[in-house]
């Protein structure tokens, strides 16, 4: 994910993982107005598409500054339980997620974990923290995230899980973070056993907000 609300919006890196576990990348902008109609069509979904991004997707329950979730996964980016304004460092950004996952689920065809099933065999919109699934694997201990070595490292751990990127150039660690969700969510599928979710369940409020919400992670 990017931040929608930063000065020059960057593209956000989308990695399509089929079902034979090949990579392919895209990007999609973000519209110039976040109302649910505008995020729908910027961000189009496949009628058998599992999404997972790497944002929020919800506020923090009343009165806490933090999602449980996020505290116990220590990602650096805290959602509060109110969207927060733009301009602070992570706001734009949260803001951003927020109001994205509020756009996808009201397509209706997007089931939610918790909210919409409790099965995440059936769920198709996830969250995830690509740094906490590194972290498992040690790989900052391997190179940093945007050396060349460090994006080798975590192509060849992808690589080794049975994904099979295109040839060329080595893909960027953005890439590579959105690469790991997109294989987070082909596990729900294909090896949902290997696969858990972090945090307190998703619930939407009496005003219509979702709230709190499991971080999908590798088990």
């Amino acid at each position: 994910m990017s931040d929608p609300f930063a000065r020059r919006p960057r593209p956000v890196d989308v990695a399509v993982v089929d079902a034979r576990g090949r990579v392919s990348f895209e990007e999609r902008r973000w519209p110039k107005a976040l109302d649910a109609e505008a995020l729908v069509a910027a961000f189009p979904v496949e009628p058998l598409d599992v999404v997972v991004v790497d944002g929020p997707q919800a506020l923090a329950r009343p009165g806490a500054s933090v999602r449980e979730a996020e505290r116990l996964l220590r990602a650096p980016g805290r959602t509060p339980d109110v969207l927060p304004v733009p301009g602070k460092p992570f706001c734009g950004f949260v803001r951003g997620s927020v109001l994205l996952f509020a756009a996808l689920h009201r397509l209706g065809t997007l089931e939610m974990l918790d909210v919409d099933t409790t099965e995440l065999g059936r769920a198709r919109l996830f969250e995830a923290f690509p740094g906490a699934t590194w972290r498992q694997w040690n790989v900052e201990k391997l190179g940093k995230k945007a050396s060349p070595e460090g994006r080798a490292t975590r192509r060849a751990l992808l690589e080794a899980e049975g994904l099979c990127f295109p040839t060329g150039e080595l893909p960027t660690h953005d890439q590579l973070d959105a690469t790991l969700c997109a294989w987070l969510g082909w596990l729900t599928r294909a090896a949902p056993e290997r696969v858990h979710a972090v945090g307190l369940p998703l619930r939407m409020d009496s005003e219509g907000w979702l709230r709190e919400g499991r971080i999908l992670d590798v088990s």
